[in-house]
């Protein structure tokens, strides 16, 4: 089974430029575990040029690609799907063909780079911002263990990857400068950034507009979640919800069960997320061994947990 191929189809309406930029970015990430495929309920019958120029840019595959109709994947003799993903809400509507071998499906909107008017950079912006959205999920996609779990936890798994929250996540250096500026903005510890084995993210609204940081530790089946921040002049506007249930969702695709965090001020905000204050002495002693635990936060700080899944 580890030797096992799969074939994933990416479905758009027009498979002009969201389902092409996923099927080069899967083509390239995913070589010699993944066979990549786009079609659209309506193709256009041509493949957007921003969508080539900004594959081109990250360095992905641009040859080869068309516009075509999903009828070539539902056909005998066709490629069998083992995965099905709409990326545009419209397709995700639309009444599919039968596919053959019962795919695993799920919705992975993003909004449409091609309806955004105004200057060719505007236009190419709007592609990458896309692409790299895209890249998120499909990284995401292909850290789940495909061998080794039944089908209805791989369903839940599939959908949480494409359900939107009110941000978007991009991975980042735990050195980035702007994390660390936010990061002294509302006086959390930044000693520990340079030596943390976490994985931290820049949140984007679906604009592409700044909405804050956030960082995850993973400890075996325990995620310290920490590092979350919003620019002052954005709170109170769900962003704090938002990155907390993204992170949330990011732990629990990494495997984790629970997820811990520090707070000084923020225990009713939390609360309302459905995380629970705990004794420091009940809690797993790698998270206590964390630098933010054991030291760089005040030992008034309140340690929260909850589950990871939502």
């Amino acid at each position: 089974m580890a030797d096992h191929i799969y074939n994933v189809l990416f479905l758009c309406t027009g498979n002009s430029a969201r389902s092409i930029l996923a099927e080069s970015i899967l083509s390239a990430e995913g070589k010699g575990r993944f066979r990549a495929f786009s079609a659209g309920s309506k193709p256009n019958g041509a493949v957007n040029p921003f969508a080539l120029k900004v594959l081109e840019a990250y360095g992905y595959p641009t040859k080869g690609f068309r516009s075509k109709s999903w009828d070539e994947f539902a056909v005998p003799g066709a490629a069998k799907m083992d995965f099905i993903f709409t990326v545009c809400d419209s397709a995700a509507g639309e009444v599919c063909p039968v596919w053959p071998g019962q795919p695993m499906t799920a919705h992975w909107g993003i909004e449409d780079p091609a309806a955004v008017e105004g200057t060719d950079i505007q236009k190419e912006a709007a592609f990458s911002l896309a692409a790299r959205y895209m890249k998120n999920r499909i990284s995401a996609f292909l850290n789940l263990p495909l061998e080794s779990v039944d089908r209805l936890w791989l369903a839940t798994r599939l959908h949480a990857i494409g359900r939107r929250e009110k941000v978007e996540a991009e991975k980042i250096s735990s050195s980035d400068g702007a994390l660390e500026k936010a990061l002294r903005q509302v006086s959390l510890p930044i000693d520990d950034l340079s030596q943390s084995k976490g994985t931290f993210f820049r949140f984007m609204n679906r604009k592409g507009e700044p909405a804050g940081f956030g960082g995850i530790e993973l400890h075996g089946k325990n995620a310290l979640l920490r590092s979350i921040v919003v620019p002052p002049g954005l709170q109170k506007s769900g962003y704090g919800t938002a990155i907390t249930r993204s992170l949330l969702r990011y732990a629990e695709m990494m495997g984790a069960e629970s997820g811990y965090l520090l707070t000084m001020e923020a225990v009713p905000f939390f609360n309302k997320l459905g995380f629970k204050a705990i004794a420091k002495s009940d809690a797993p002693p790698e998270i206590l061994a964390t630098p933010q635990a054991s030291g760089l936060c005040p030992s008034t700080a309140t340690l929260m947990v909850r589950s990871v899944s939502l």
